[in-house]
């Protein structure tokens, strides 16, 4: 991997979509640094997010903030609350991915480091559980019984009292656990090795497929932990549910907007471990309300409770099947990515390409990417460009080489600069193509039209995970496809950019 030093949260961006495809030992690692920098940047942000008097600063600093605007006191609870919230979720996310990847990582991680992130997230549950409580009661004291909401206010002037040693001893806790081990951790997370016996065939095991394993492996003990939620009172349970679905949402957060079933999943997870969480949150409150001798909030609570947790029964327990099921298509999805590959690690390319009479309605309502491949001069071995402009108008460039038959390629690809293609586009004069590519997700496929913009021709291109992977056609492609043309040299990319128009 590239040297730490080089690694910032814009190289993280750029990594972690092909993190799937990678080893495991690298999408591990990937999907971690990723997390830690999201954690870093909240801790950076913790700081001037608190409330400091000027009467006690050097004069140096109290100079600085002299003139400045200064933020209420609520404003500035605010932001606390927000950056915490992230930092927390940060740390969260990173000790689930650590423990769920340790196989992959290698003992890359030290019991200590893990030991002091243990810590962090200890030192910090009280605060978060007083900021959570204090914007539960904000919002809604006024949709509680008229005894109750008196206490209410009582309640959340006891929390304001804290705040100020709740605001240091996250503070305390930052300097002790973090910013120790950060550099340590990235350095150990930054590089990996591979194993290679002499004369035996080398083929990393994907990330993608270790990941399926890793979800798979936790469905049946989170469908036993659901049929243990029998009552409200079942909060050993719920509280092993909403550790397995935080776990479940670490590992998939950085996948989840780009491939439909890992989404449909991730938002699934997302709603049931709100609604215990929910559950979770009003015990506590309770509870505090309990020892503040404040008894009508105490049973409004307790109400409040129950409602989520019908709520969850209803939209999780009574549904396992649906909802197992979608975490199965998850699985499905994650094992159609780990795309086969050469013995150096090279992936191929699998792919069923299909004529169309024309664009099928299901593929018109989908916003295209506008793509431009081109093609430098060559005859042994041909590099292409490719420039794509998304519909949000933000432009990817790539460099691609691809070697083989046609229905299993090696393919080379590479991200590239826009001044370097800017510079190399002028020689692909002689072979080019332009298109739009509508994408519609079916299942586990992502189904690729493309309708070529100087050429009356429709395609229709799907990726497979391997020679024996045929798909049926989705029913709303049917009535448009004229024949499969995979294989054809005709309808190769290539050939198309020099042909003055379609094939028949």
């Amino acid at each position: 991997m590239v040297d730490a030093s080089l690694l910032t949260a814009t190289d993280l961006r750029r990594l972690l979509p092909e993190a799937l495809r990678r080893p495991a030992q690298e999408g591990a690692r990937v999907v971690a640094l990723h997390w830690l920098d999201q954690l870093c940047e909240a801790r950076a942000r913790w700081q001037p997010s608190a409330i400091v008097s000027a009467d006690v600063l050097p004069p140096g600093e109290a100079a600085l903030l002299a003139g400045a605007p200064v933020a209420s006191a609520d404003t500035a609870y605010g932001m606390e609350a927000e950056t915490l919230h992230r930092a927390r979720v940060s740390l969260r996310r990173l000790r689930a991915v650590l423990r769920e990847h340790e196989s992959a990582l290698d003992g890359a991680v030290d019991r200590r480091t893990l030991r002091s992130l243990q810590a962090l997230g200890q030192a910090t549950n009280a605060v978060r559980d007083a900021d959570v409580q204090r914007s539960w009661l904000d919002a809604e004291t006024e949709q509680l019984p008229a005894d109750a909401r008196d206490e209410a206010m009582r309640l959340r002037a006891i929390l304001d009292r804290r705040a100020t040693r709740s605001t240091a001893d996250v503070t305390r806790a930052f300097e002790k656990h973090l910013d120790p081990i950060v550099d340590r951790l990235l350095a150990r997370l930054s590089t990996y090795l591979l194993m290679h016996r002499v004369g035996m065939p080398s083929t990393p095991t994907p990330f993608a497929r270790h990941l399926a394993t890793r979800v798979e492996r936790a469905s049946a003990r989170l469908r036993r932990d659901l049929e243990s939620v029998t009552s409200v009172e079942s909060r050993e349970a719920m509280h092993r549910v909403r550790i397995r679905l935080k776990r479940q949402r670490a590992m998939l957060a950085p996948f989840a907007k780009s491939r439909p079933a890992l989404g449909a999943w991730y938002e699934l997870a997302t709603r049931g471990q709100d609604l215990l969480g929910a559950v979770r949150d009003a015990d506590l409150l309770a509870e505090r309300a309990l020892k503040a001798k404040l008894p009508a909030l105490h049973r409004a609570l307790g109400a409040v409770a129950l409602a989520h947790y019908e709520a969850f029964t209803l939209d999780w327990c009574a549904r396992i099947d649906s909802v197992m099921k979608a975490l199965e298509l998850a699985v499905v999805e994650l094992r159609r990515d780990s795309a086969p590959a050469t013995e150096s690690g090279v992936p191929l390319e699998i792919e069923r390409k299909y004529l169309l009479t024309r664009v099928p309605p299901v593929a018109a309502a989908v916003t295209p990417t506008l793509i431009e491949q081109g093609w430098l001069p060559g005859t042994a071995l041909r590099e292409r460009l490719r420039r794509s402009t998304n519909p949000d108008g933000t432009v990817a460039c790539w460099r691609n080489v691809k070697l083989g038959p046609a229905q299993a390629r090696v393919e080379i690809d590479e991200g590239t600069s826009r001044e370097l293609f800017d510079a190399m586009w002028p020689l692909t004069v002689a072979a080019r193509v332009r298109k739009q590519r509508h994408v519609v997700r079916d299942q586990a496929y992502a189904w690729e039209i493309d309708v070529f913009l100087d050429r009356d021709l429709v395609l229709a291109e799907v990726e497979l995970s391997g020679l024996d992977d045929r798909p049926a056609l989705p029913e709303w492609l049917v009535p448009y496809v004229a024949r499969d043309v995979t294989g054809e040299p005709a309808y190769f990319n290539s050939v198309l950019a020099r042909a003055d128009r379609a094939p028949r």
